[in-house]
C-alpha cells in the first residue's frame, strides 16, 4: 500500500517537474536572447525580445511551388527566421539574400530540439510570383530549409505591420524593413532584429529558440 502511494505521488509530481524543466529551458533561452540585444536595441521599443510573444494572424500565402498554405502551418514546422523582400529589388534585398545564405551555411552547426528554417516573404504580390520566388531562392543557392512565400495583396500590409510591431506608415517598397523576425516552434514571434543584423546575432537567437 505504501509503495502504491509513493508511486502515485511520483506520477502526480512528474508533470510539475516536466513543466519546471520546460520553464527553465524557456528562461535560459530568454536570457540568451536578452544578452544578444546590444544596448542600442534598448532605445527602440520594436527591437529585440518580443514580450509577450506574438502570434500573427493566420494569413494565406503562396509559396515558390505555387502551393497555397497557411502562414502558421509553415511556421509550425520549426524555429523560423523570417525576412521581407521583393524579387525586383536591386538595392538592399541582395544583401538580405546574402545574409540568409550565410545563416543557411551555419544551420548544421545549430544544435536544437526542433528543425530550424528560413522564410523569405515577398511583399510585392503583383510581382513576387512562385516563379519569381524560385528564381530568388536559386540566386542564393537556397537549400530545402529555406523557402519563400507571398501573401495576398489584401493581406501584405497587415502582415508587414504585424511583423514590425509598429503602427507607423510603411512607406514604399524600396524603403522596406531589412529586419529579421525569429519565431519559436509554436509559431510565436519572439525576436525582432535591427536593420541588416549581424550573422552571429541571428544564429545565436535561432539556437536559443531551438532549445526552448
Amino acid at each position: 500500500m505504501l509503495h502504491q502511494i509513493t508511486l502515485a505521488r511520483r506520477e502526480h509530481d512528474f508533470p510539475a517537474r516536466k513543466l519546471s524543466r520546460r520553464a527553465l529551458l524557456s528562461n535560459m533561452a530568454l536570457a540568451a536572447m536578452a544578452a544578444i540585444c546590444r544596448p542600442s536595441y534598448a532605445q527602440h521599443g520594436n527591437l529585440g525580445l518580443v514580450s509577450p510573444p506574438a502570434r500573427l494572424d493566420d494569413f494565406w500565402v503562396i509559396d515558390q511551388t505555387a502551393k497555397r498554405r497557411r502562414l502558421n502551418a509553415v511556421l509550425l514546422q520549426g524555429v523560423t527566421a523570417v525576412q521581407t523582400i521583393y524579387t525586383g529589388c536591386s538595392s538592399v534585398c541582395p544583401l538580405q539574400g546574402a545574409l540568409f545564405s550565410a545563416v543557411q551555411e551555419h544551420l548544421p552547426k545549430i544544435r536544437a530540439r526542433y528543425p530550424v528554417q528560413l522564410l523569405s516573404i515577398g511583399i510585392d504580390p503583383l510581382s513576387d510570383s512562385p516563379s519569381a520566388l524560385r528564381d530568388w531562392l536559386l540566386r542564393f543557392d537556397a537549400g530545402p530549409a529555406w523557402n519563400a512565400a507571398t501573401p495576398s495583396l489584401e493581406d501584405v500590409d497587415r502582415m508587414r505591420i504585424a511583423l514590425s510591431g509598429s503602427p507607423l506608415a510603411l512607406g514604399n517598397l524600396a524603403g522596406h524593413s531589412t529586419q529579421i523576425y525569429c519565431f519559436d516552434a509554436s509559431a510565436k514571434l519572439r525576436w525582432r532584429s535591427a536593420e541588416l543584423p549581424r550573422l552571429e546575432d541571428v544564429c545565436d537567437v535561432l539556437a536559443a529558440l531551438g532549445r526552448v
